[in-house]
């Protein structure tokens, strides 16, 4: 069974921002990358007439051979090494919400990822998956996790990016949709500004009207349609003061931009 709603749990005052200026504070990151091909492909393991039976009804073929010279990672196997890259995390660190975001579809249904994370964090964090929002999907979960924290007092938020590049289909084999290897991002995030702030820190919207705020912006690494962005934050070194993360979806004609605090994540990273 799955809790729809945020659990309510008041906390301290902790931090105080200005209401007006609040933004997420990143606290522990980590971006995990994996490629090349997985052991032999044995099609008895594989459910094939499943996987051409859910393409059947959009006239796509099942592709063995694209398929069998994969690495064929799933994105819970891909989520859990992210997860794991943020190291132990005890009740008092671990997250209270927890979203996932993707562009790409897991072509193994066994397992949800939001389902796995929830169980292998402490707790019991409400968790859940955005996608259908192309390369902006992390832009939303992020948006929607800070604003169910906000609205709930809650004070961590935990999101989970996966660019899974094995595919039993065709796929887009360039532009910004273009899978080139298998990527999960996830990024532990404290928000600190209780319920009267806004959330102006972030922008979805046409792309010929929605920029992002003045200061150093981070754009995405190539090859990574929803890691991308973030993978460039944590492999690059922002400058002082909050990193601006912005991403453009030209297909769709829709940018999008958020304002995250990372000093303390920053600061952290310098020390090991």
């Amino acid at each position: 069974m799955f809790r729809t709603t945020a659990p309510v749990r008041r906390r301290g005052a902790g931090h105080a921002p200005d209401p007006a200026t609040a933004v997420p504070r990143l606290v522990r990151a980590a971006w995990r990358t994996a490629s090349g091909p997985g052991r032999a492909y044995d099609p008895a393991e594989v459910h094939e007439d499943f996987l051409q039976e859910a393409a059947d009804p959009y006239g796509v073929e099942f592709r063995r051979d694209l398929f069998a010279a994969s690495g064929r990672r799933t994105s819970v196997e891909l989520a859990d090494a992210a997860l794991r890259g943020l190291g132990p995390l005890d009740g008092d660190e671990a997250p209270e919400v927890v979203v996932v975001a993707y562009a790409t579809p897991d072509f193994e249904h066994g397992e949800l990822v939001a389902a796995y994370l929830k169980y292998h964090l402490p707790g019991e964090p409400l968790a859940f998956a955005v996608s259908d929002q192309g390369v902006l999907a992390p832009f939303t979960a992020l948006r929607v996790g800070v604003e169910y924290a906000r609205r709930g007092g809650l004070r961590r938020v935990l999101l989970v990016v996966v660019d899974q590049s094995s595919q039993p289909y065709e796929m887009p084999s360039s532009g910004r949709d273009a899978v080139a290897e298998d990527s999960a991002v996830a990024l532990l995030l404290a928000w600190d500004g209780g319920q009267e702030a806004s959330l102006g820190g972030f922008g979805l919207g046409p792309a010929d009207r929605t920029a992002p705020p003045p200061g150093e912006v981070v754009r995405p690494l190539p090859g990574l349609p929803c890691t991308g962005v973030w993978a460039a934050l944590l492999s690059g070194t922002p400058a002082s003061g909050p990193a601006v993360l912005a991403d453009l979806d030209e297909s769709r004609g829709q940018a999008a931009y958020c304002t995250v605090d990372v000093e303390e994540w920053r600061a952290d990273a310098g020390t090991r």
